[in-house]
């Protein structure tokens, strides 16, 4: 198999999917409410990079739990048409919280009074030059949206036991420079998510479980990497 090739070896989550327990899974993801959150190093970070943040929601349906993403329009300029959470760039003076509020807000209708926030993830960035704060948010029953059309070509709300299942699970190697990142993708019925946005369901669920994540460690590897790999990547730019 070519390095580059997808494959299902390093499926995170064990047999979660066997067994599922909603209460569990919730409890695990309050418990972000006393997690800090690994922050990339202010030297690391070039100053041209924007600041942005997603919310990741979270809701009980029955004996499982839900997850609302979003397919991007494919009239947006930056990554049209991918799976992804609500969210953007901050606008002046937000706070981490505030941005990503204002953006589901503004990309699915739920009102920010609404969403009740639990905590927030590791830090993240992208290769369109953001870092970016991922925030999670409770909501208490499945949401009635209403999807911004110059934004969200449709909702998604898969269920986290057919998100958890190994056969769910590929992965892709991407060599930068003398550095391997692993981009993972997870399918369910005709969709999938890929990249950053599934690297961010990752981690939310690790934590949910209570499993050993360190995905702020490396994303901060990756970044260094791609920043001595990328034109006009140096800190210093």
């Amino acid at each position: 198999m070519s390095e580059d090739a997808p494959d299902r070896r390093g499926h995170p989550f064990g047999d979660a999917a066997e067994g599922f327990d909603a209460a569990r899974f919730e409890a695990g993801l309050r418990r972000l409410a006393s997690y800090p959150g690994f922050r990339f190093p202010g030297d690391v970070v070039p100053r041209d990079f924007k600041r942005s943040a997603v919310l990741l929601s979270f809701w009980r349906e029955g004996d499982d739990v839900a997850l609302l993403l979003t397919k991007r329009s494919t009239n947006l300029r930056g990554h049209p048409g991918i799976m992804a959470f609500p969210g953007g760039r901050l606008e002046d003076g937000e706070t981490w919280i505030e941005g990503a509020l204002r953006e589901t807000e503004e990309e699915v209708g739920i009102a920010p009074d609404s969403i009740e926030v639990l905590g927030r993830l590791d830090d993240a960035w992208s290769g369109s030059r953001h870092r970016l704060v991922p925030i999670v948010g409770w909501l208490p029953e499945r949401p009635r949206v209403v999807a911004n059309p110059d934004e969200v070509a449709s909702v998604h709300m898969p269920r986290m036991t057919t998100l958890l299942r190994a056969d769910a699970w590929s992965r892709t190697a991407i060599p930068l420079g003398d550095h391997v990142h692993y981009d993972a993708t997870i399918h369910w019925q005709s969709d999938h998510v890929y990249g950053l946005s599934a690297d961010l369901f990752v981690e939310a669920a690790l934590r949910a479980l209570g499993l050993p994540a360190s995905n702020g460690e490396g994303r901060l590897r990756s970044l260094r990497a791609w920043l001595g790999t990328a034109p006009g990547g140096s800190p210093s730019d």
